[in-house]
């Protein structure tokens, strides 16, 4: 036979077992990755004159030319696609650059009718086209390509090389260098099923076509080995050294996807039918040795199954990434749907939608104030956020987030608090706070200039010439109030910094919850949320003042008994230490020694009562006006307070996001249906034992059933 008919008993096979996966599996593509159709592909490598060209009119029946006696001469594609539309062209690749001048390198074929697909009828054509002789050799620079589609044929790019040359006296060295070229062009390609071709009459030196192989496919997971003319093996050394290799029992040529034997048509017998083919080839595997062989490994009945479930493989390999695409994709119509909301179209439906919301609202709003992030809402925390984006997840989880940002503050009042720092003669300072580098991006979110570095001496010497005008009451209160000057913008910065993470996690949590394409969630937060912050930014401000009219305003002499105690003990070491400093006793005045004391006890308080001011910001303040209140933003009750016209407000299901939820849903149900049709095609597979009991040696005979189909017997 050598017209290329997909009603052929070999087509048909291999069209059963390849086309249903092809179809689903670039069905889903086309639906997510978009790469285009991808068809299974095949390539035979092998010497010489290694039967090749039998190997592949075996197991298609299409008649590639296996009577030629240099074997094949240029590259030959058949290129097969199941179609609703009938049609065939041919081309020629004319790699001659003497003959073909670059442009016209690429001829079409012309040929109409049952013509179309009479291989032989083109591959005539072609070799009369590039004007190539009976008598002439290798012409491996040249290429035919045949396209062939229609309803009645099968996914699958086959492709015919010249046999390589180790022998460069054989040919033309030119040549023999570019067959192989060829060769390893095509293995190099990972999406390309290998049939790797011994000559049993060769002997085991044809086995050196491995060692190439092995270079591109180490361990055979896509090479299945072919051992052609088992009827030509001289010895009956060879016959069983070709025996035991397929059967995969050699460990040096040992294949992932094993090895198959078949027996060639003889030249005088290339005039016989296929089906005379296979039933001459099934009556010589009953004599011995080969009779040993098991059936799975033998003829080209078997072998066009064998391949149909390589080839099977070969597509599905791609599944995975498939999948993962796939389901990205399905998450992703998933947030677009749920962005949309809930349907609505009655004031009924909003207050019932308005009341779920408020009840989701609270539950993940007590969640995130005691750090209970267990609900998917606050992400996963660890390898990666899902569909929540990383900022989505840092504000959602309001504890954490908060306790960074108390911590921040109190870091900043400690360490730019002060108006001055104060530099000693030793060189020493006043303590300054390591920030951590977790906390530094927040911190520096309070722009707050640090302290003018003043000498202690220096400042001292201001304060003497103010004692005598002054009591050291007064010096020491005015001392004070400049020196916590910065505190008002730091504490009216952090609470801003805490309002804004406040109403971020609201809007993320009303985002969550009702979706963004929709009229909900800008009603929710007008109706809810904006209310709740005027009313708390007020409160918040008032507040604040409160806390610092008793340090800009009221009487400031400390008067807590564990203060006095503090200072009385400071005060007994300090007494000393003019002498101590400046032995001088003539430098010694009352004067001196009062600024130094109302220095000493300005610093002294101040530290007393920085501690006391940021626990009362953070406490009173944040804590208590802002935090403690949120709860109140969303309630039942005042959801059952709103009227009709307030709901109405929520209706939100117009005709154009009816028809955006619908396109969603149908386009999420064909990804699911699309995929789980791939993933029919996959084995289920059948473990019987745990892993750790398994034995780690595969069967000998791979790719393949493990019981022959009954239809073998009829051979």
């Amino acid at each position: 036979m050598s017209r290329i008919d997909g009603n052929s008993e070999a087509l048909k096979q291999l069209r059963a077992e390849l086309e249903p996966v092809h179809r689903d599996f670039n069905r889903l593509d086309a639906k997510t990755l978009k790469r285009g159709p991808r068809l299974p592909r095949l390539a035979v490598v092998g010497e010489a004159s290694c039967g090749k060209s039998s190997v592949l009119d075996a197991f298609t029946h299409i008649g590639f030319p296996v009577k030629e006696q240099n074997g094949t001469l240029f590259t030959t594609a058949v290129i097969l696609r199941c179609t609703q539309l009938a049609k065939a062209e041919a081309k020629v690749n004319n790699g001659d650059t003497k003959t073909a001048p670059t442009g016209s390198r690429l001829q079409t074929l012309e040929r109409r009718g049952p013509d179309e697909r009479d291989f032989a009828g083109i591959v005539d054509d072609a070799k009369a086209l590039l004007r190539i002789q009976r008598s002439d050799g290798y012409c491996p620079q040249h290429g035919l390509y045949i396209k062939v589609s229609g309803p009645d044929l099968l996914p699958l790019f086959i492709t015919d090389l010249p046999g390589i040359l180790w022998d460069d006296e054989q040919r033309n060295d030119d040549d023999a260098v570019l067959c192989r070229e060829l060769a390893e062009r095509e293995m190099a390609n990972t999406d390309v099923v290998i049939l790797a071709v011994v000559s049993a009459q060769n002997g085991p030196n044809a086995l050196k076509i491995l060692d190439l192989v092995k270079k591109y496919d180490p361990r055979g997971e896509r090479t299945l080995g072919i051992i052609t003319k088992p009827d030509l093996a001289v010895s009956q050394a060879d016959q069983l050294k070709f025996a035991n290799l397929v059967r995969n029992m050699d460990p040096e040529y040992r294949l992932d996807l094993g090895w198959h034997m078949l027996r060639n048509r003889p030249y005088s017998g290339w005039t016989v039918s296929a089906e005379e083919r296979d039933l001459v080839e099934t009556e010589f595997f009953r004599m011995a040795p080969w009779s040993s062989v098991p059936p799975q490994a033998r003829g080209a009945w078997m072998l066009r199954l064998r391949l149909g479930h390589i080839l099977q493989a070969s597509i599905l390999k791609g599944l995975p990434d498939l999948s993962m695409a796939t389901e990205a994709k399905m998450e992703t119509l998933d947030i677009r749907l749920q962005r949309l909301g809930p349907p609505l179209s009655t004031v009924e439906e909003a207050r019932n939608c308005m009341v779920k919301v408020a009840a989701q609202f609270q539950t993940l709003l007590a969640a995130a104030l005691k750090g209970d992030y267990t609900d998917t809402f606050f992400g996963d925390g660890g390898v990666g956020y899902g569909a929540y984006r990383h900022e989505d997840t840092v504000v959602r989880r309001l504890r954490t987030l908060m306790g960074n940002l108390n911590r921040s503050f109190a870091l900043v009042m400690v360490n730019s608090g002060a108006k001055r720092h104060f530099i000693n003669s030793d060189g020493s300072g006043d303590y300054k706070a390591q920030v951590p580098s977790q906390l530094i991006p927040f911190v520096e979110f309070y722009h707050q200039p640090g302290p003018d570095a003043t000498p202690r001496e220096e400042f001292i010497a201001e304060v003497e010439n103010m004692i005598p005008v002054n009591s050291s009451e007064a010096v020491i209160a005015s001392l004070f109030r400049e020196q916590a000057a910065p505190w008002e913008s730091i504490a009216t910065t952090h609470i801003e910094l805490a309002k804004s993470t406040v109403k971020a996690f609201v809007e993320s949590t009303m985002t969550h919850i009702v979706g963004t394409d929709n009229k909900i969630l800008g009603e929710a937060l007008r109706t809810f949320v904006d209310p709740f912050f005027i009313r708390t930014s007020m409160e918040l401000e008032l507040k604040l003042k409160e806390l610092l009219k008793h340090y800009k305003e009221g009487h400031i002499q400390p008067h807590d008994t564990a203060f006095r105690r503090f200072l009385f003990q400071q005060q007994a070491g300090l007494q000393y230490r003019p002498l101590a400093r400046n032995p001088d006793l003539k430098s010694w005045s009352i004067d001196r020694t009062n600024a130094e004391a109302a220095v000493d006890e300005m610093t002294s308080y101040y530290n007393f009562t920085l501690q006391t001011f940021t626990d009362n910001v953070i406490t009173l303040v944040v804590d208590n006006c802002l935090i403690s209140h949120m709860p109140d933003i969303i309630t039942l009750d005042r959801v059952l307070e709103l009227n009709d016209e307030d709901l109405q407000m929520f209706v939100t299901e117009t005709e154009e996001m009816k028809q955006r939820r619908t396109d969603i849903k149908i386009e999420r149900f064909e990804l699911k249906e699309a995929l789980s049709a791939c993933q029919k095609h996959l084995d289920r597979g059948f473990s019987g034992v745990p892993l750790v009991l398994r034995p780690t040696a595969g069967s000998d005979v791979t790719g393949i059933p493990s019981q022959p189909p009954s239809t073998l017997s009829s051979f």
